[in-house]
């Protein structure tokens, strides 16, 4: 039996439920989310700390883009924030499979890259592995950031919380699903196979 929603795909499979998210509304979701966070969290942060007027603001946003993000600084901040993403989510997926080297796997393709299960792990603690790259590097280092006025680490922050919205779209799909389920990562990134409890 195969049902197609317009944002999952999911049919019966002989382990499981396959699940794959479409790359392609991950993607556009994603653009809009950059956008709207990105110009809302340089409006907010230049309100408190800095002048108030809309122009500042462009400005602000403009001087970000310019000197921070396309910088050679700022290139290695980005490469070090996602390296250490990946190494957090390696870490905890490790952890939570037994510590088996085996049952990981390195996969790139056009939607990301990093780490995928090649054996069965339990739902909640898949979801851990998901959410805590996002709250560790993005949430907290950008509530810091704005507490203290420091606009380095808030837009640091602003830029792991932009590049770990897919994982957070991924774990949002998979909220249907009991914690008590394992999941197997599939061939590609955003698919995977759901084996019930019940089965």
């Amino acid at each position: 039996m195969e049902t197609k929603e317009k944002n999952v795909e999911e049919y019966t499979h002989p382990q499981g439920v396959e699940v794959k998210v479409s790359a392609a509304r991950v993607n556009l979701t994603m653009l809009g989310f950059i956008v709207v966070f990105v110009a809302a969290g340089v409006i907010l942060f230049n309100y408190v700390w800095g002048e108030a007027s809309s122009y500042s603001a462009g400005y602000e946003l403009g001087s970000i883009v310019r000197l921070r993000a396309l910088s050679i600084k700022g290139a290695i901040i980005m490469f070090l924030c996602c390296l250490v993403y990946i190494l957090i989510q390696y870490g905890l997926l490790y952890w939570f499979s037994g510590k088996d080297r085996q049952a990981l796997r390195w996969n790139t393709d056009w939607k990301s890259w990093g780490f995928l299960l090649k054996k069965p792990l339990l739902l909640k603690y898949y979801r851990v592995a998901l959410l805590s790259p996002f709250i560790l590097l993005g949430v907290f280092p950008m509530i810091h950031g704005f507490s203290t006025g420091n606009s380095a680490v808030y837009f640091t922050g602003i830029f792991c919380v932009v590049a770990s919205a897919a994982d957070c779209y991924y774990f949002w799909k998979l909220r249907s699903f009991d914690s008590d389920d394992k999941i197997v990562d599939g061939d590609e990134s955003l698919s995977a196979t759901i084996i019930k409890g019940t089965y």
